[in-house]
């Protein structure tokens, strides 16, 4: 036989009934746009992490899955030429990787604020370039740049390996085999940077590092 409730339980189980407080299903910021990938959600819209001079930046822009691949030579002119544009705005590029469908940079930046104007002004001028060369119109980049502040030697360290040996990389995920030395025309860096596994050309988009981190610290963390 149901217990009859004491004095003041009938109203606590209705507020519980009411399911008040706490986060609810489905709550929260949608996911921006659609990603080229197609199985990861959108860059979270989260505040921007600090940025100090000396902290160097690990920059990654997406592409819309419409657009032409970035290593095709006449896609690939229009971004430069825009990576070019915006390095008067205090964005100074010191290696990059450009991949079909995203773009890796490693970048000196001032501050914050200054990081967001180059990379809005970097993000206009690539689509305005690459919608006109398609001969369309609307969104080019996926959602917002994803930032990574490198502090430490070993970040450093593993964001170079990991943006100049992109290609090889993406390679290997497709499941070929990639040469023992595997030359990209579409990455750039210090060429005391570069992997044993890679051969870049010299690139006029890139410049000497000015950071302790990318000119001295990062072979702290390079065994030797």
């Amino acid at each position: 036989m149901a217990r009859e409730p004491k004095e003041g339980e009938q109203g606590k189980l209705a507020l519980k009934e009411r399911g008040w407080g706490g986060a609810r299903k489905g709550a929260g910021r949608k996911p921006k746009g659609p990603r080229p990938m197609g199985d990861r959600p959108a860059t979270p819209h989260l505040a921007r992490p600090a940025i100090e001079r000396r902290h160097p930046v690990h920059l990654t822009l997406r592409l819309m899955p419409e657009v032409w691949n970035l290593r095709s030579k006449r896609a690939y002119r229009v971004l430069a030429a825009a990576l070019l544009g915006v390095r008067e705005m205090g964005l100074r590029l010191t290696h990059y990787s450009v991949q079909g469908n995203h773009l890796h940079m490693i970048a000196e930046v001032e501050t914050r604020s200054a990081l967001s104007r180059a990379m809005r002004s970097l993000s206009i001028r690539a689509a305005k370039g690459l919608n006109k060369l398609m001969g369309r119109k609307g969104r080019v980049f996926a959602d917002r740049y994803h930032l990574v502040v490198l502090k430490t030697p070993r970040q450093v360290a593993n964001a170079i390996r990991y943006v100049l040996s992109n290609t090889r990389k993406h390679m290997l995920e497709r499941g070929e085999k990639p040469a023992a030395v595997t030359f990209d025309a579409y990455a750039a860096g210090p060429a005391e940077h570069v992997p044993r596994t890679m051969r870049l050309l010299p690139s006029a988009l890139v410049l000497e590092p000015r950071t302790w981190l990318l000119g001295v610290g990062w072979r702290r963390a390079v065994p030797t």
